[in-house]
């Protein structure tokens, strides 16, 4: 009796062990997006401090230089007072330094992750996109590659890669809202002139990038030479 009472006491303990794992297995699922949105949250915040100090320093350079400054004039002023460039935004995003309309000062700057016009960045990211697609093109071909099935990009702190495509992609907004892509985040395709008859007339010469597609989670942006940009990114600037 006394041996089945121990083995029936140890039963009990290993369920509850059981059961204590799966409630802390839970307790994490649950409070896992919880904890994302919070540092996503500080993340955003933390990008927003950097740009507006970045932004003071820009203003500081174009009033100390008579109102007169260049691009490389502002990008300088903000690489000296904020360490360098490319760590702007702590999250990695990609920041641009954007030419101005406004008559105060020539130039702004916008992060390609978190400044809030959505299409503004879809448009600055996909420009971005399409000239490392263009260099890397030319390095695999250098390489005796010159039809590359997948070029690598990098955006926003990630690296990505874009597909070769002897199609039109269809995108006609983000990621998030087209069907197959919600868990994607971000697609590319290019296409080759002289590959497969795929935009056959175009300006591009043989083995140029002819089209490129580029989606993010909010909106896409399409290019080809002749036509230049369009997408929904861009439907609000016609």
């Amino acid at each position: 009796m006394k041996g089945r009472k121990m083995s029936g006491s140890r039963g009990i303990a290993r369920i509850i062990v059981i059961l204590l794992v799966l409630v802390l297995v839970l307790a994490v699922l649950i409070l896992i997006p919880t904890v994302q949105y919070y540092v996503e949250r500080s993340e955003e915040i933390a990008c927003a401090a950097g740009m507006d100090t970045a932004l003071r320093r820009v203003a500081e350079n174009y009033i100390m230089n008579n109102g007169e400054q260049t691009a490389d004039d502002a990008k300088e002023a903000v690489a000296a007072a904020m360490g360098g460039w490319d760590d702007l935004c702590p999250a990695g995003g990609k920041v641009y330094l954007v030419e101005t309309d406004d008559g105060a000062y020539p130039y702004t700057l916008v992060c390609g992750m978190h400044d809030k016009d959505k299409k503004l960045c879809t448009r600055l990211n996909s420009g971005y996109v399409l000239e490392q697609l263009k260099e890397g093109l030319s390095e695999s071909q250098k390489d005796g590659e010159p039809w590359p099935a997948e070029l690598t990009f990098s955006l926003n702190g990630k690296e990505w890669t874009a597909y070769l495509t002897d199609e039109e992609s269809g995108l006609k907004r983000g990621t998030a809202t087209t069907k197959g892509l919600e868990k994607k985040g971000i697609v590319a395709y290019y296409g080759l002139a002289g590959h497969s008859g795929f935009k056959e007339g175009s300006s591009a010469k043989e083995g140029e990038i002819c089209y490129f597609s580029f989606a993010d989670e909010s909106h896409c942006a399409n290019w080809e030479p002749d036509d230049g940009w369009t997408g929904d990114s861009y439907n609000y600037l016609k």
